[in-house]
């Protein structure tokens, strides 16, 4: 009987001594560090009728540069819009502007890791000499970046 008391005041003592401070883990309190990373583009070529369309795909990176913290799911917005366009030729009767794009990344961005976000503008049927886009992490505080594609 005695033993059986003693065991148990000893497991109560290490019951709210030991696991607090054992199996505890700091919370962190830093914010993600998300970045712009490479933006590229491709061409792509869908065939309808009368004419063909053409796509301007713009893939924009975005990195999570901190070193413990994870960018929750929907944290992570992308801004691109169009700036300048240049024709080579005349200028179209039509104004080219499109309107601009905002897409959210959808699922969390673990630390020091990347994503590609695709985003998609019409080209015009003229020839177009180049185009610069903003794009923006995270608007209206957040990193941007100026880029121009020229057309071939």
């Amino acid at each position: 009987m005695k033993n059986r008391i003693f065991f148990f005041i000893i497991f109560i003592g290490l019951a709210f001594i030991g696991p607090h401070k054992s199996l505890s883990q700091p919370v962190s309190s830093e914010e993600p560090i998300i970045k712009l990373g490479e933006i590229t583009f491709k061409i792509r070529r869908i065939e309808s009728t009368p004419s063909p369309l053409m796509i301007l795909e713009c893939y924009v990176e975005v990195l999570n540069k901190s070193r413990s913290t994870a960018a929750p799911a929907n944290s992570v917005r992308v801004t691109m819009s169009q700036k300048e366009v240049s024709f080579a030729d005349q200028k179209p009767a039509e104004e080219f502007s499109p309107s601009p794009q905002e897409v959210s990344l959808s699922i969390s961005l673990p630390p020091l890791t990347g994503r590609v976000l695709i985003f998609g503008f019409p080209i015009p049927r003229e020839k177009v000499e180049f185009i610069t886009f903003e794009v923006q992490v995270n608007p209206p505080d957040g990193e941007n970046k100026t880029v121009k594609w020229e057309g071939s």
